[in-house]
C-alpha cells in the first residue's frame, strides 16, 4: 500500500493493470501516446508527461505497449539509471522492450531490485539465455494471457477478422488503414 506503480501502455491489460493497483492501495501512474482520459479520471490514474518522469517516479514499472521503432529497447542502461535502486521492473508487453544485458547488469549491480516477465527477447529462451540465472529475476512462460476467456476472446477474434476480410472490411483491432487485398474481396 502507498506505492506507486507506473504503467507504460495503457490499452485493455494496461488498465486491468490499473485497476488491479488500486484495488491494492496503489498510487498509479500511467504513460500512452493514446491516453484514455475518461479512464484516468474514473480510476485516479495520473498521466505521466514523458517515460523519463514515470521511471523516476516508481517503485514498480510495468511494461504493456507494443514493440515498435520507438519502443524497442526502451529500457536500457539510460533509462535504469532514471529509477529507483529498489524499483521492481516488470515485462508483460514484449521482450524486445528491454535491452537484456543492461536488465542483467542493473540486477547483478542492484540498480534495480528485481526484475519479472512473462516476455523474453528470444522464445523459447536458450539454455544460456542470461534472464534465466539473474538475480531477482522472476520469468514465466509467456502464458500470462491464457485464461480460458482469452482463448476463447481470441478464437472469436480471428473468425470476425477473417468475415471481415471476405467482406473487404476492416479487421478487429486493426491500427493501421491498410486495405485487404481485392483477389480477397
Amino acid at each position: 500500500m502507498g506505492k506507486t506503480i507506473g504503467i507504460i501502455g495503457r490499452g485493455r491489460i494496461g488498465k486491468e493493470v490499473a485497476l488491479r493497483a488500486n484495488a491494492f492501495g496503489m498510487n498509479c501512474l500511467g504513460y500512452d501516446v493514446y491516453w484514455d482520459e475518461s479512464f484516468a479520471s474514473e480510476h485516479n490514474v495520473k498521466r505521466a508527461s514523458n517515460v523519463d518522469d514515470l521511471l523516476k517516479a516508481c517503485d514498480i514499472v510495468s511494461l504493456h505497449t507494443n514493440l515498435t521503432d520507438e519502443t524497442n529497447e526502451m529500457i536500457n542502461s539510460n533509462s535504469i539509471a532514471l529509477m529507483k535502486d529498489s524499483a521492481i521492473l516488470i515485462n508483460c508487453g514484449r521482450g524486445e522492450l528491454i535491452n537484456t544485458a543492461d536488465v542483467v547488469a542493473a540486477l547483478e549491480n542492484e540498480t534495480i531490485a528485481g526484475y519479472g516477465a512473462d516476455v523474453l527477447d528470444e522464445e523459447p529462451p536458450s539454455e544460456d539465455h542470461p534472464l534465466r540465472t539473474a538475480k531477482n529475476c522472476l520469468l514465466t512462460p509467456h502464458v500470462g494471457s491464457r485464461t480460458y476467456e482469452s482463448v476463447q476472446r481470441q478464437a472469436g477474434m480471428a473468425t470476425q477478422n477473417l468475415v471481415n476480410l471476405l467482406k473487404g472490411e476492416k479487421a478487429v483491432a486493426q491500427v493501421n488503414d491498410v486495405e485487404p487485398p481485392a483477389a480477397l474481396i
